[in-house]
């Protein structure tokens, strides 16, 4: 690892990194709020609401008018995985590519720097910014969640901020892997989506059908149920193996594979 070069990385990033941070600390205080001003009127609104609207947010594993509930349908759900999708593509999509496309990889390979030691500084980097997305997302829940009736054990903050982070680095890490594949830096970003995409149709469509529960055994998006595991229970351990497994593979690789590609 570089230390110059990690700086350097952090720094160029320095825009995205602040704003991503901030939305998702503000979001959560948001969230919180509204549970605290309307999680006595929840149950009613529930009435109204259709199980195929609810399995959209990824409410369909645990009751909306619930804290967890809440948090996953209005914040942990489909929106957080955006916010987070949008925030580890950026950063990590464009590692390697976006540079080896603009022509300035070579500049820097022309340092004194291997190949390795370039990459193995990249793939840090990007890890200190998911452990980051996930101290704005969990801490403020956790700090700020007595004050309107959300209560987290230690074991819950721990599970959420463990497996979060994990899910962030599992897609950022294809991301990089993608990146460190492609010259240009659209690619990765692209087929990233794609794959968060047809993840996330298929869990909609296996809540009201059995049509797409082939996906199930490698569905990032069906194992993270945040709602659960703020309401007390245990977050399965297959997700724990999915989401490690993802992440080690796809950033081991990607320094792997960027230690060995022309760049010419």
């Amino acid at each position: 690892m570089n230390w110059t070069l990690l700086r350097g990385t952090l720094h160029q990033r320095r825009s995205s990194i602040f704003w991503f941070t901030v939305s998702l600390a503000l979001y959560a205080w948001m969230t919180l709020w509204f549970w605290g001003e309307m999680g006595d009127a929840l149950q009613k609104m529930m009435d109204s609401y259709p199980a195929e609207i609810l399995a959209i947010f990824g409410g369909n594993e645990v009751s909306f008018a619930t804290a967890g509930g809440f948090l996953q349908i209005e914040f942990l759900g489909l929106m957080w995985i955006i916010i987070i999708a949008s925030a580890a593509i950026l950063f990590a999509g464009r590692m390697f590519s976006g540079e080896i496309g603009a022509g300035t990889m070579e500049f820097l390979l022309a340092q004194p720097l291997s190949r390795t030691a370039i990459a193995v500084t990249r793939v840090i980097a990007f890890a200190g910014y998911a452990l980051l997305l996930s101290v704005c997302t969990f801490v403020p829940i956790q700090v700020l969640g007595p004050t309107y009736g959300v209560e987290l054990g230690a074991e819950a903050f721990w599970s959420l901020f463990g497996l979060g982070t994990l899910f962030i680095l599992g897609i950022g890490g294809l991301a990089m892997l993608l990146s460190s594949m492609f010259r240009d830096s659209g690619k990765p970003a692209a087929i990233t989506s794609g794959v968060l995409l047809l993840f996330w149709i298929a869990d909609m469509v296996a809540n009201v059908s059995e049509a797409a529960e082939f996906f199930d055994p490698v569905n990032l998006v069906s194992y993270w149920q945040p709602g659960l595991i703020i309401n007390g229970e245990s977050a399965a351990s297959e997700s724990w193996w999915v989401y490690g497994i993802l992440a080690l593979v796809t950033l081991a690789g990607s320094v792997l594979v960027f230690s060995r590609r022309d760049v010419a």
